[in-house]
């Protein structure tokens, strides 16, 4: 995937959308080579702006002109295009360090020189993600502790400020939210959801490329708001513990629904558990849960349901139920599973 050149200058200058920005994480994410390119632009950019205006509309021309050369360079050139890019830029060496700072894993950046940063405004933010096959636990500044599923992303600030402690979601996590009576926690997603609480415990599905959105509620009260979308207008819900509401991308009603014990929350203790679950549904899920890709070139498959629960069993032992179950065969090619 190609990234938009506007897109770049935007994220590094701190003027991206939130869908920009996970549009760029998914991009950096895809390849090495994706990471390498962004952290080198990121650099330049550092070393060319100057804090007074004038001088950084001047510094955006030349960054311009930087993201416009890149594209003349292969790989195996980027030394080369990164020595150019550095002399069209201004060396002003200042240590920085962007809003993408902790955007591989949960690993920290670079350490900053507070003094050096004094004349710059930096945008405080934090974006953490887990990869596909791989779960992982994020401590937000207020205390309150959020379990990521695989394949999801996370955004919170270096400190809570204002009447609101603001974090967006991107993909499954369980919130254990800290009580705080007058600075509600506000949950959004890119799907035009938002989750607002005092201080209790939920489940929040919202992955972009799922039909639906789900909430789960263990503890205390939510109130959940859907955006205005194509066929319906925005609805909000009060819900009480073992409610379960499910948004679909289409539809005027919100439905609400007792949730199933252990179904939904199972990949927080290693367990997956398929109740008359679509097999396209099933293998979304594996791709997240084992990070492979599936290919279904026999669409017989599309059409089984899956009763199953598994716990510490390999995918090549999945993959066999399956086959056993469908009669629809499989082959592994390095990262692809292919039914065929």
């Amino acid at each position: 995937m190609k990234m938009d050149e506007e897109i770049i200058i935007r994220v590094i200058r701190g003027e991206a959308t939130q869908k920009e920005n996970m549009r760029m994480l998914d991009w950096i994410r895809e390849s090495d080579d994706n990471l390498k390119e962004f952290s080198e632009l990121k650099m330049i950019w550092t070393l060319s702006s100057t804090p007074d205006e004038m001088a950084r509309e001047e510094d955006l021309i030349n960054f311009k002109k930087v993201i416009s050369a890149r594209s003349a360079f292969s790989v195996k050139d980027r030394k080369f295009w990164y020595g150019f890019a550095t002399a069209v830029s201004a060396a002003i060496v200042i240590l920085f360090v962007g809003f993408f700072s902790g955007i591989l894993g949960f690993k920290d950046s670079i350490s900053t020189d507070k003094k050096e940063l004094a004349n710059l405004t930096a945008v405080n933010q934090r974006y953490m993600y887990t990869d596909k096959g791989v779960k992982g636990k994020v401590v937000l500044p207020d205390g309150s502790v959020v379990l990521l599923n695989s394949g999801s992303t996370i955004k919170y600030p270096d400190k809570f400020t204002g009447s609101a402690r603001e974090v967006e979601l991107s993909g499954e996590g369980y919130f254990d939210v800290v009580k705080d009576s007058l600075n509600p926690m506000i949950v959004t997603t890119i799907k035009g959801i938002k989750v607002k609480v005092l201080g209790t415990k939920f489940l929040l599905k919202s992955y972009d490329n799922d039909s639906e959105t789900k909430a789960i509620l263990y503890s205390g009260k939510i109130n959940l708001t859907a955006e205005a979308g194509k066929n319906r207008e925005e609805q909000s819900i009060i819900m009480s513990p073992n409610d379960c509401v499910v948004v679909p991308a289409e539809g005027e009603l919100l439905v609400t629904k007792t949730r199933k014990e252990g179904n939904d929350d199972a990949w927080m203790r290693g367990e997956l558990i398929f109740t008359n679950t679509p097999m396209p549904e099933v293998l979304k899920i594996l791709e997240r849960w084992y990070g492979k890709t599936f290919v279904v070139n026999n669409k017989s498959l599309n059409g089984f349901d899956l009763n199953a629960s598994f716990k510490n069993e390999s995918l090549i032992q999945i993959l066999g139920i399956i086959e056993f179950c469908t009669s629809v065969k499989y082959r592994i090619d390095e990262d692809k599973v292919i039914f065929y």
